[in-house]
């Protein structure tokens, strides 16, 4: 019948549409495989070196406690092991974590168009260094100081601390990996601005709010001190400001 011809032909096309889609959905979980495979491989080639340098590596990560005359502790026959152990994928965590964000922003890249890739790629190349700032930063002075607090709180009451290597370690590392995922916030929101999301002007709106928000963060990742939250909130604080102020420049905004 001659109305049958194209009812065929449309039902030829169909599955031809279905399996293009279907093949750009297996293209994009084989590309997000190879990309977790890689982060997986960057992780395993930095925590290997670090568990068979373990002991030299720990050396340097005590640092914030040997002006404090703290001895660390081990309290079974294991635990030093399972220390450095954790140690190990500690340091493969922090060293992968900023190769796990490029490869994120490498993942969304063909969807980006001019100015976007542009941003997108200075962000990228930006992301390791604010990372690994934060770790370094937090490892030379907010440590230190969180230590100190730890070590007099402990000390109170006739209690003596006595502190476990393991835990040590675990803390150290968080407070690490913390700061250097807290200093991409400033470039997340500067790119906001130049993509477009946002205005200087419409952030600067919530301003009270933001301060309460930055000051929130700074008592979850410091001990429950004033000195310590101060010492931390302001410097984010002055970051934001700093934020904005570069937001209105490359966007060309008024205050």
């Amino acid at each position: 019948m001659p109305g049958s011809r194209p009812m065929a032909k449309e039902r030829e096309t169909k599955p031809d549409s279905a399996d293009s889609g279907l093949g750009e959905w297996t293209e994009h979980l084989e590309e997000l495989r190879r990309r977790i495979i890689a982060v997986l491989a960057v992780f395993t080639a930095a925590a290997l070196p670090a568990f068979a340098f373990s002991e030299k590596l720990a050396a340097f990560l005590m640092a914030p406690v040997g002006n404090l005359g703290v001895t660390l502790y081990t309290f079974n026959p294991a635990e030093k092991f399972l220390a450095y152990l954790n140690l190990a994928v500690w340091t493969g965590a922090l060293f992968s974590a900023p190769f796990c964000l490029l490869q994120i922003g490498l993942f969304v890249w063909p969807a980006l168009r001019g100015k976007e890739r542009r941003w997108t790629l200075a962000a990228l190349l930006v992301v390791p260094v604010l990372f690994i700032t934060g770790s370094g930063l937090s490892y030379r002075f907010l440590s230190p100081v969180v230590m100190r607090f730890f070590l007099r709180f402990a000390s109170g009451d006739g209690i003596q601390p006595l502190w476990g290597f393991r835990e040590y370690l675990g803390v150290l590392y968080a407070l690490m990996l913390a700061a250097g995922l807290l200093l991409q916030a400033p470039l997340l929101l500067l790119l906001s601005f130049v993509l477009g999301i946002t205005t200087p002007k419409r952030v600067a709106r919530f301003r009270p709010h933001a301060i309460l928000l930055i000051f929130l963060t700074a008592a979850l990742c410091t001990p429950p001190d004033l000195v310590s939250q101060v010492a931390l909130g302001v410097p984010l604080y002055l970051l934001f400001e700093l934020t904005l102020f570069i937001g209105r420049f490359l966007t060309g905004s008024a205050a």
